[in-house]
């Protein structure tokens, strides 16, 4: 038995979303996750004769839903973590959230 020859070719709809964060969960069968990305709305900011960093606004944009059956989804999880060694491997260790939310906090009260 011969093996297929493969073409990749891009849907009609391929897009590059920059991931800002996931929000889900696990259902019968499969995983769920929402992609969403964040952008900053300045309109009411610079909508004053003074401009007012306060009334700043954070737009969140669901961009999509994934859904992984389990297999799928554990192949996913070991290819990113492959990827997150190589990235680290080439540029240096990836600080984890809660490494950035201590240094901001530090950094927030001059310490």
């Amino acid at each position: 038995m011969s093996v297929p020859e493969f073409n990749a070719k891009k849907h009609e709809q391929y897009r590059t979303i920059n991931v800002n964060g996931m929000f889900g969960g696990v259902r019968m069968g499969y995983i769920e996750a929402v992609v969403y990305t964040e952008e900053s709305d300045l309109t009411k900011a610079l909508g004053t004769a003074q401009v007012n960093p306060n009334k700043m606004e954070v737009d969140r944009i669901l961009q999509c839903r994934l859904l992984w059956d389990p297999i799928q989804l554990k192949a996913t999880s070991l290819w990113l973590n492959n990827k997150v060694k190589e990235y680290e491997t080439l540029f240096g260790p990836i600080p984890s959230p809660e490494e950035v939310a201590e240094k901001q906090k530090r950094k927030g009260t001059g310490q």
